[in-house]
């Protein structure tokens, strides 16, 4: 649903793309909520770079790639970003198509995340961003004080080192 607001006095038009939201909760009420939905920019990377910006979605998106995880496994993973963060980060990433939700009816409910194709599109491209994580810290004398770009394997395969990844690319 597209929505324009006109403010007549400052001359300004907005136009606004809203998306409806219907939120259950334990009770069984419905709550419907609409919330206005950022439109992306038109040039191609600072699209990209909007959907994955942030503290924390590259590093969400660095766990699911490995597989479905619950809500509780990231944040055990994460424990520096609250339970708040966590969610709006992976509603917004679900709402860009990168990751999808999975709700089990079961009591108490279960929720799992899993990457999307489109999401496990940027797989490379945060492997990429990670080498050259890397080679910053080399550059500046700081290359103990950073971890190694490891690839979690999506299937029963021991983990590889990313320059093992970049050579088969």
């Amino acid at each position: 649903m597209n929505l324009t607001s006109d403010w007549r006095g400052a001359g300004l038009a907005i136009d606004y793309q809203i998306k409806i939201h219907t939120l259950s909760c334990h009770t069984h009420q419905e709550v419907t909520m609409a919330e206005p939905m950022e439109r992306l920019p038109e040039l191609p990377v600072e699209r990209a770079l909007k959907v994955i910006s942030g503290r924390w979605k590259p590093i969400i998106l660095y766990y699911v790639f490995s597989g479905q995880k619950r809500l509780s496994e990231l944040k055990r993973m994460m424990p520096a970003i609250t339970q708040k963060v966590l969610i709006q980060q992976l509603r917004e990433m679900e709402e860009h198509g990168l990751v999808a939700r999975q709700i089990f009816a079961e009591v108490p409910a279960r929720v799992e995340y899993s990457p999307t194709e489109l999401g496990l599109g940027l797989e490379p491209v945060l492997l990429a961003l990670c080498q050259w994580g890397q080679r910053h810290a080399e550059a500046r004398n700081e290359a103990g004080e950073v971890a190694d770009c490891i690839v979690r394997p999506r299937r029963d395969t021991a983990p590889r080192i990313f320059s093992d990844v970049h050579r088969a690319l």
